[in-house]
């Protein structure tokens, strides 16, 4: 059974789109864990998750993609 959606990925959570966002705005997993209150291992771990979700092997192709489905485009975090 295929849990995807029409646009070739599952859904992300807010906390995933917030460490994507920052992640592409050039902030370290520690930064991003001082912003979110998250450790900068919890920020790996939620990225690794966001990069399965999104079907993509690295960050750097999770960025691509996000920025790709618009993603990226909320700067209200």
């Amino acid at each position: 059974m295929d849990l995807g959606n029409d646009r070739g990925f599952l859904p992300l959570t807010r906390t995933e789109l917030a460490c994507l966002r920052r992640c592409a705005d050039g902030h370290t997993d520690a930064q991003i864990g001082t912003e979110l209150e998250l450790t900068a291992g919890e920020v790996g771990s939620v990225l690794a998750v966001a990069m399965l979700k999104l079907r993509v092997p690295n960050r750097m192709a999770g960025l691509a993609k996000s920025a790709r489905l618009g993603l990226l485009k909320s700067n209200d975090y």
